[in-house]
This record gives structure tokens, C-alpha cells and sequence, in this order.
């Protein structure tokens, strides 16, 4: 069997004008390389199993994944590829060489949760993942005995805003946005981390997944103390209801807001969110609650609702407690605003009025 040596640098470039192209091709016939699949900006809850990393000899690709491609060998050959660079707005890295068997998939990760600190323990961090009109440029080179020949491989301009399990898919030559479709070239294993390795993983309390059966129960800590987390546990709802009668644990809940089709989900110690009213002017909320003790309150608001693109991103809250400013943490999620609360017992009315980041200049 004839082996082609390849090199190979990914780079994403930024646009600044959204429109989808038809892709640039620079062969005369269907390229040896090409990349049939983009994840600009994922959950990172994703995890798949049994496919092959083009860079490490693992077979799983999440949850730390949160961008990836995917690379195709169209040939009836095997392709040893060399001198790897992938190149994007973050810098460039170099990788060791990979092999393609004939017509086999590989996957490169190119965004994790470390790099962009979305998440648990990420709070605002260094931003999103790149994911508005970013073109993909796969630049090779076939250097059989005979010379050299040349490739330039071009994606179109795509955008992803979603932050969820679809990605751009290259079909029957054109590009299109539908739910992930991952090569499994390894037998698939099921397994599902514990609650805590999903948590540390960066998978956020909301997102956990649990056993058939099972559903996520968090233990109390001390409603006054930032520094103690909520500990999840994945129970039958038998157990989780016995627990939350005894006292050991806080449910899930969820709470429509008044009059939109958004919908907040929230763990709360002591206290109870009777509704949620919205100003969809300032897109704040106001949470009329009844409480009984000094309470924790993790709110998941989701972006949906609360990020306005007239207004612009928000850098801060101004939170308050029967009118009173309190303190508050935040972390973003590619899908909601999470919100860890401490108010004292006999607080009747919260209020979450975002600050446009323009606000918090100067």
C-alpha cells in the first residue's frame, strides 16, 4: 500500500461581515484532507465515546471539548501526516504526527473549558470560544517520491451562537447546521462519570447526569459560607424526597418567568421562589420569595432571556434584597447565567437587574 506524507495547519480566521459561502476549493478533484465537521462552541456536558482522536491514542472526546473538527481521508490509502500546527485567534500549537487509515475520521479539539474558564470555578474568565463568522483554512502538502503538490482546503464563514450539540456538517458539498454526527471507529462504552468527577470536569450542577431512574439531589452546606460548595448526589426520587424531608437536601425546581417563555432553574436552602417577574426593558427579574431561614440560592437564568443584544454583554448584576444590595457570584455557561445567592431570613422580594458593560468602565 502506497503512504502519503502530509503537513497540515488549522487556523481559524475572523470575518467581520456573517455570510455563508459556498467552500473554496484549490484542487482540481476531490482533496486527499478534508474537514467535513466544525464545533465552534459547545456544552460542555458533550462527551462521546469510541472515536479516534487525531492527536492522542484516547477514543472519547469531551467534556472538556467545547470546539473540535473533524477531518476526513477521502482516498482509498493510508496518509501518514506530519508536522501538524493548528492555528486560531488563542496562538498556535504544534502536534505529533497521526495516521489516517482509508476513508477514516479523526477529531481535533480546539477549544476546551480550561481556555476559555467557562463554567464552575470560571466566572466570567477569558471570554467565549471563538464562534461568530470564523473561517477554517486546512493548508497541507503531498510530497511523494515524485515532488511536492500543494493543497489549500477553505471552509465557509460560519457562526454558531448556540453553544449546544449542533455543528457545521459538510453534505453532499454544502454546509449545514444540524445536531453533531460522530464517527465511531472504536467500539462505544458506556459510562457515565459520578457527580462529582462531573462536576469537576466542568459540567455544572444543572447539566449533571444521573442513571436511568435516578435524579440529582444536592446536599446543604452552610447557607451563610461561599466557600462551601453544594455536594450532588444522584438518588432514586423515593430517596431524594426522604432526604428533603429530613433536611440533607435541596431539589431541583423550576419556575417559568411571568409572561415569557423562559424558564429558571434554581437549587434554594430555607426559602421558597413563589414567582418571577420580569422587566423586559432592563431584561431584569424580580423573585418574590417566602423564607424561613438565612438562605443559598444557585439560580440558573437562562442567556436566552437575560442577554440582550441591544444592550450589549453584561459584565455585573445589581442584585438586591428587600431593596437592600447584597452579594452575589456568577459564572456563565454557554447556555444560562448561574447565580449563587445569600440573603437573610425575612426576605420577601430579590431583585437581578443586568449592568451593560459599559456601565462598569471607568
Amino acid at each position: 500500500m502506497k503512504t502519503l506524507y502530509l503537513s497540515i495547519i488549522v487556523m481559524s480566521v475572523i470575518s467581520g461581515i456573517v455570510m455563508i459561502a459556498s467552500t473554496n476549493l484549490a484542487f482540481a478533484e476531490q482533496p486527499p484532507i478534508m474537514i467535513t465537521q466544525v464545533e465552534l462552541w459547545g456544552p460542555t456536558s458533550f462527551y462521546t465515546d469510541g472515536v479516534k482522536l487525531c492527536e492522542y491514542d484516547g477514543t472519547s472526546l469531551g467534556p472538556w471539548a467545547i470546539g473540535w473538527i473533524e477531518l476526513y481521508n477521502t482516498k482509498n490509502e493510508t496518509m501518514m501526516i506530519a508536522d501538524i500546527g493548528i492555528r486560531d485567534s488563542g496562538g498556535e500549537g504544534s502536534y505529533p504526527s497521526i495516521t489516517l487509515g482509508p476513508h477514516e475520521y479523526c477529531y481535533f479539539p480546539t477549544q476546551d473549558r480550561f481556555t476559555t474558564r467557562i463554567g464552575v470555578g470560571g466566572s466570567l474568565g477569558n471570554g467565549l470560544p471563538i464562534h461568530d463568522n470564523a473561517t477554517v483554512t486546512l493548508l497541507y502538502s503531498i510530497q511523494p517520491f515524485a515532488g511536492k503538490t500543494l493543497y489549500n482546503y477553505s471552509t465557509p464563514k460560519l457562526s454558531d451562537d448556540f453553544g449546544d450539540t449542533r455543528t457545521w456538517q459538510l453534505v453532499d458539498g454544502s454546509w449545514i447546521f444540524k445536531e453533531a454526527n460522530i464517527k465511531h471507529e472504536f467500539p462505544t462504552k458506556t459510562t457515565l462519570l459520578s457527580p462529582s468527577h462531573q462536576i469537576e470536569s466542568g459540567i455544572n450542577v444543572k447539566d449533571l447526569k444521573c442513571k436511568e431512574g435516578f435524579v440529582v439531589v444536592v446536599k446543604k452546606s452552610d447557607p451563610t459560607n461561599w466557600y462551601l460548595q453544594d455536594v450532588p448526589s444522584c438518588v432514586t426520587p423515593s430517596s431524594a424526597s426522604k432526604l428533603v424531608d429530613r433536611g440533607w437536601g435541596v431539589p431541583e425546581q423550576t419556575i417559568p418567568i411571568q409572561n415569557t417563555n423562559s424558564t429558571v432553574t434554581y437549587y434554594v436552602e430555607g426559602s421558597k421562589i413563589d414567582q418571577i417577574m420580569p422587566d423586559l426593558t432592563t431584561r431584569g427579574l424580580t423573585l418574590s420569595l417566602e423564607t424561613t431561614s438565612d438562605s443559598k440560592m444557585t439560580l440558573f437564568v437562562p442567556r436566552s432571556f437575560i442577554d440582550s443584544t441591544a444592550t450589549g454583554d453584561y459584565a455585573s448584576f445589581n442584585v438586591t434584597a428587600n431593596g437592600n444590595k447584597i452579594n452575589y457570584d456568577a459564572h456563565l455557561t454557554p447556555t444560562d447565567r448561574m447565580l449563587t445567592i445569600l440573603f437573610p431570613n425575612g426576605t420577601k422580594s430579590i431583585q437581578i437587574i443586568p449592568r451593560p458593560f459599559t456601565e462598569n468602565q471607568g
